[in-house]
């Protein structure tokens, strides 16, 4: 498994929109780029495969731009992962390596790597910025 800019900027959006939640308010994909330092080319793409996977909603217009599907308490960064990573496992499903003990080991540490993905937007924006001295998260 290797995240990639497109997951990493994912996150970013991702955290951009859900500041806006609340006041229901779109916003459009330039303020995005500006703010998080995305060229817009790349946030229109990874935003656009966003909305494929139910994440964001679009609204066309003078007045349209982006919002979170649903809410960010119910969107997990494994849900982003997934959608712009495909398939997040470090198990290639047609290796030995998953047969017998040996791959419970490695079906663990893939279980282990799923939970830690699993925390949604606001808790992980609340780790960041309450930055104790628990696990620190970098995009």
């Amino acid at each position: 498994m290797k995240i990639t800019s497109k997951g990493r900027y994912g996150i970013k959006i991702m955290i951009d929109l859900v500041k806006y939640y609340n006041s229901n308010t779109l916003v459009k994909s330039r303020e995005i780029s500006e703010r998080q330092n995305i060229p817009i080319k790349y946030l229109e793409q990874i935003i656009n495969n966003l909305r494929k996977c139910g994440l964001v909603i679009s609204i066309r217009g003078a007045e349209g731009g982006y919002k979170l599907s649903k809410p960010p308490e119910t969107i997990t960064l494994y849900d982003i992962l997934k959608c712009l990573e495909g398939n997040l496992s470090i198990i290639d499903p047609k290796s030995d390596i998953v047969q017998g003990d040996a791959g419970l080991f490695w079906k663990e540490i893939d279980n282990k790597i799923k939970d830690m993905l699993s925390i949604n937007l606001v808790d992980f924006m609340n780790k960041m910025e309450n930055n104790d001295d628990s696990l620190m998260y970098y995009i």
